[in-house]
């Protein structure tokens, strides 16, 4: 029996660094801490589910995430922070 050992934790901390560097670049545009916090936890689901459970389809998630910040009405900031998750969740 194998047993694995997750550092979820560690993990969830690691997505937060990166969608806050990824934030701090929008400037004035960025999200606030609460949506910096749920899109992180969308993130974090979303890696974890593609190793611990089923693959996921990405594009029900990013459409998840993109309902979350719907309050964006600029296409340009809306299409950026789509393919910052995106390129987030894909290196995790």
């Amino acid at each position: 029996m194998t047993l694995y050992k997750y550092d979820f934790e560690g993990l969830w901390f690691n997505i937060y660094r990166q969608v806050l560097k990824h934030n701090e670049s929008m400037a004035d545009d960025g999200l606030d801490k609460n949506q910096l916090r749920e899109v992180t936890t969308s993130i974090f689901i979303a890696t974890t589910q593609k190793g611990v459970h089923k693959p996921i389809v990405i594009n029900g998630f990013m459409e998840s995430v993109m309902k979350k910040i719907q309050m964006i009405k600029d296409r340009k900031k809306q299409e950026a922070i789509y393919t910052t998750i995106n390129t987030i969740v894909k290196e995790n």
